[in-house]
């Protein structure tokens, strides 16, 4: 099953693209009977559509025309053919011919067919071919996207290629083929008849009921003889009972609170079923205290329920449309900037944006003019016969010798020599320098020859031993049987990779619940491969005792003889820290409560198990809130080695482009030495630790560098951490805690925090573990 937007886009010749409507429902309204076998499409259509004169024409001299079709990999298809079928069909596909396409008495028709089209995420096709028009011969292409939304009715799993059991019009899950009855019905297939009492909402979309909506409440007895039935409630509100029906015509806090349908059955027995409404939100986009007023916030505003729009910081007015009054940023504007020399104040966190020239946090800072250069922008060089800061120093240079004017160094001319060219060389004393130097060049020479050579051997061997180190050895001893594993249902969708829910019976005889991660079907690329294989090689050297690190995500194993094949790992009950940070945010908005102790948790959390990768010389290269889950004790587990590299095969990775095909990097979570030189280390782990360690700071905020765009590329991103821009201090960050963050963002990689004194610095924050009350007398927010 798929969905479009309602259009295509043909293009014509490489240049001019328009949008036409879209084809799929005339094919349903128009087409013959359509073939669908293991995901592929045949299809006869008769007639032309738009532009049919153009058509006809390129026909009559064409007798057909054919239209190449291929996927996003530029793999083959299928194929649109239009031909005259008053010229014959001895030419068409037997498929053509088992009276799917009966085309007695229609000349114009279109042949489909679309191989294998296999996919999870949006499917995207593109059909071309060459079409003369009269005099002319054009390229024209057709594109052609849709929203995979389902399997088709009594299909399912993975690839739509199973057949559903279920009975009696239940639905069928798409993943697993489990069948979710309708009332009255139960069993495996929903085919045993179950006497029961139920009560249906409709709408019933969203387990949610707003306040001003309608709701009807109907009482279903099926299987059973009723004699009598009677609705019970105790909410205070107009609505009609219409027999076996309730009628809210508009949804009001009054309106909560129990409905029961009390059911008496011919034979005696009473039975009911209870539906509790609790109608407390606003529908989306809605405020006020009958939820009448729309809110249409702009630039990132949230509306609520009481309030309407909450603006984010930099913005105001009723529905943020109005950036803050120069002099101020923050949260309702309410915070003054403290820039100086007029320079600008970035609305949103305050920080100051600097004008040409000047520098500093504050910008309160001029440049100064490097030696040789001088003027309120350096634009100019020294005068002839001065050098050095503000040209402030006499040249000694002689026989008109050109000065540096940086430095003061002398550039003497043709027979000239000595520091300040004050001497002409005789003839003698050249031939005796050049007589000297010719044995001495002749011996670095050779010595710089043995070098090379030396050099190149070594790395050659270094070359064959960073290839053998990366050939994945065998997983014999992490193999896990395929008889031991349920997979229920996919939980969670990436760039490349499936995540999917499932049950594994451990040795101990018992199950655990897992999380299996395979490579999309769509997206399988030889790096997407590489990647995939060493993901387990790492997690399983980290599990080398089987018990792994108790802040790294518990690796049980692999199913290596499957395909796909599964990298196994303990399910994470809260999911990933991210998402677990924005709860934690929402919560915090309502209540006031930071839970500034759980967030230092998790911090060390990730500083302890970023300390065990360290000890195993891997680096890790995405270290980010995405990337670290927390268990259902409230544990942080760094997960997804997907860009994971173990330093013992290299010092250095380099960023390569290999086959064409870039990789995906996380620039603002990267070190300056990775953006800038391709280099990741431990240390640029760390760097990316304390972006980290922001985002926990900021409930999960997406990090912003002031002064540039929301994503910058490589080269602004450096030119801003060269100017010394960091991330600042999110609200309500005690200072202590950014000073922690801020310290993982020293230029000098040796100068950065390890892991271990991370984990110390963050534990010397916790409140004593002994007192008998917890009081943190180290953190401040000034």
């Amino acid at each position: 099953m798929s969905s479009t937007n309602g259009t295509y886009d043909v293009v014509l010749n490489g240049g001019r693209r328009y949008k036409s409507a879209d084809v799929i429902p005339y094919w349903r309204d128009h087409g013959f009977n359509a073939i669908m076998e293991n995901c592929s499409l045949r299809l006869c259509i008769a007639g032309l559509r738009g532009n049919a004169e153009l058509y006809r024409a390129a026909l009559e001299n064409q007798g057909r025309i054919e239209f190449q079709c291929r996927d996003r990999q530029l793999r083959s298809k299928g194929k649109f053919v239009l031909f005259d079928a008053s010229r014959g069909s001895d030419t068409l596909p037997e498929w053509t011919k088992n009276g799917q396409c009966d085309m007695v008495g229609i000349r114009y028709v279109w042949l489909i067919e679309i191989n294998e089209m296999w996919s999870t995420s949006p499917y995207r096709i593109q059909c071309g071919g060459n079409v003369a028009y009269y005099e002319a011969t054009m390229h024209v292409e057709y594109i052609f996207q849709y929203n995979i939304t389902g399997c088709p009715e009594g299909r399912y799993g993975l690839y739509c290629d199973k057949d559903c059991v279920c009975k009696n019009g239940a639905r069928c899950h798409g993943f697993n083929g489990a069948c979710e009855c309708h009332p009255g019905w139960r069993g495996r297939a929903c085919d045993i008849p179950w006497p029961e009492v139920v009560i249906v909402a409709t709408p019933g979309d969203s387990v949610v009921k707003y306040i001003g909506t309608n709701l009807t409440l109907t009482c279903l007895t099926p299987h059973i003889r009723v004699a009598n039935m009677t609705w019970v409630y105790q909410a205070k509100n107009d609505y009609n009972v219409n027999g076996t029906k309730i009628i809210l015509q508009t949804i009001s806090e009054s309106a909560n609170g129990e409905y029961i349908c009390v059911v008496k059955a011919v034979d005696g027995e009473e039975i009911n079923a209870t539906f509790v409404l609790n109608a407390t939100k606003c529908p989306p986009n809605y405020y006020g205290k009958v939820c009448s007023q729309v809110c249409d916030c702009q630039y990132g505003g949230t509306c609520d329920r009481w309030e309407g729009c909450l603006c984010p910081p930099g913005r105001r007015g009723d529905k943020c449309e109005y950036n803050c009054a120069p002099g101020s940023f923050g949260l309702n504007c309410s915070m003054s900037c403290r820039c100086q020399n007029n320079a600008s104040c970035d609305p949103a966190n305050g920080t100051c944006i600097c004008a040409e020239g000047q520098w500093g946090e504050l910008c309160q800072n001029f440049y100064i003019c490097p030696p040789g250069l001088h003027g309120d922008r350096c634009d100019h060089t020294c005068a002839p016969g001065s050098f050095g800061l503000n040209c402030s120093m006499s040249c000694r240079c002689q026989n008109n010798a050109i000065c540096n004017s940086a430095n003061g160094t002398c550039t003497c001319a043709e027979g000239q020599w000595g520091k300040f060219c004050e001497n002409v060389p005789k003839s003698e004393h050249n031939q005796v320098v050049v007589q000297v130097l010719i044995p001495v060049i002749s011996v670095m020479v050779i010595v710089g020859c043995i070098v090379i050579v030396t050099l190149v051997r070594r790395r050659g061997v270094h070359t064959k031993n960073t290839e053998d180190d990366i050939e994945m050895e065998t997983f014999s001893s992490w193999e896990i049987d395929k008889e031991d594993i349920r997979f229920e249902h996919m939980i969670g969708e990436g760039e490349f990779g499936h995540v999917v829910r499932g049950r594994l019976r451990v040795p101990a005889g018992y199950e655990v619940l897992v999380a299996a991660k395979c490579i999309r079907p769509d997206r399988i690329t030889e790096s997407a491969v590489r990647d995939f294989r060493r993901e387990m090689d790492i997690l399983a050297r980290i599990h080398e005792d089987k018990e792994g690190h108790p802040n790294v995500v518990k690796f049980y194993g692999a199913l290596t003889k499957s395909d796909p094949q599964y990298i196994v790992v303990e399910y994470a009950a809260n999911e990933e820290l991210r998402r677990y940070l924005w709860s934690m945010r929402e919560e915090c908005r309502v209540t006031g409560h930071r839970r500034l102790l759980e967030r230092l948790v998790f911090a060390a959390g990730v500083a302890n198990g970023l300390s065990e990768l360290a000890r195993l010389k891997i680096v890790h290269r995405d270290i980010a809130a995405r990337n670290v889950v927390i268990s259902d004790r409230k544990v942080a587990k760094i997960a997804d080695f997907g860009l994971a590299r173990d330093v013992y095969v290299s010092s250095a990775y380099k960023r390569t482009n290999q086959g064409g095909e870039e990789e995906l990097l996380p620039l603002k979570w990267m070190a300056v030495e990775s953006l800038r030189d391709g280099v990741y280390t431990c240390e640029s782990d760390v760097w990316s630790c304390g972006v980290l360690l922001w985002e926990i700071a900021s409930f999960g905020e997406e990090p912003r560098y002031a002064g540039g765009p929301m994503h910058p590329d490589v080269c602004t991103l450096l030119e801003l951490l060269k100017k010394g821009v960091r991330l600042q201090q999110p609200e309500n960050c005690p200072l202590s805690v950014y000073r922690i963050i801020r310290s993982c963002w020293i230029v000098d990689p040796r100068k950065r925090p390890t892991p271990e004194e991370l984990l110390q610095k963050i534990d010397q924050l916790m409140p004593r573990r002994d007192a008998a009350h917890l009081v943190n007398h180290n953190i401040s927010y000034k």
